[in-house]
């Protein structure tokens, strides 16, 4: 159990991880936010690609040091100990995404943009599954764990 939990866990910090490369790396929006926004990039003033650049960037830099910050959570539990992360990987994981879930709601519910919602909800069920597997993975330990115990 203890080994699936992480297996997950470490996909979903990939993920946010790979998110946040892509929207760090834009120069300008997404063909989803074109959509919303009933306007091509260049069509924009200049102080909306700013401002749009920069939320975007707010976003990315969120998803990238989430993802970051679960990987590397993962890497020490699989070297050492859980214990410290047992509490932090669900909440990185479930909290980022569910407040990532909500933006991109808020674009799917509130425009005629098609942003990726099913991909976020997709990164909660993930959290979620990875906690509960974590947490009964724990629930019939005692002491320190190991990758290699389950």
């Amino acid at each position: 159990m203890f080994k699936f939990a992480i297996v997950v866990f470490g996909l979903l910090g990939l993920s946010l991880f790979l998110i946040g490369c892509v929207y760090l790396s834009l120069n300008e929006f997404m063909p989803y936010h074109a959509e919303a926004l009933q306007v091509g990039w260049t069509d924009l003033n200049p102080n909306y690609r700013g401002l749009i650049l920069g939320l975007i960037r707010g976003l990315g830099g969120g998803a990238f040091v989430a993802g970051f910050a679960i990987l590397f959570m993962v890497g020490v539990s699989v070297r050492k100990s859980p214990q410290p992360y047992l509490v932090l990987l669900p909440f990185v994981g479930i909290g980022y995404s569910t407040f990532l879930c909500y933006a991109t709601y808020t674009v799917y519910t509130s425009t005629p943009g098609n942003p990726p919602l099913l991909l976020i909800v997709v990164h909660i069920a993930l959290g979620v599954v990875a906690s509960i597997a974590l947490a009964l993975s724990q629930r019939h330990k005692s002491g320190t764990h190991s990758f290699g115990q389950d």
